[in-house]
């Protein structure tokens, strides 16, 4: 089992990669493709949206003192 500060950490790369990747997805769909398929756009902004609510949801609302529904 891992421990609180290796979960938080684990935590932490899985959401930030959720949210970069998410985010290039949509974008380089938007921008750069030659077609622009829009199932991976919606996929690639479903990705960014759920790795930046458990970065909001884990890290930066506790920081702030704000309670959220999992609290």
């Amino acid at each position: 089992m891992l421990s609180s500060p290796m979960r938080k950490l684990t935590l932490f790369i899985l959401s930030s990669t959720m949210l970069i990747g998410g985010l290039y997805a949509t974008i380089f769909g938007l921008l750069f493709a030659p077609i622009i398929f829009f199932w991976f756009i919606i996929g690639g902004a479903i990705l960014a949206f759920v790795g930046a609510y458990l970065m909001w949801a884990d890290f930066i609302a506790p920081k702030l003192g704000m309670k959220t529904w999992e609290d």
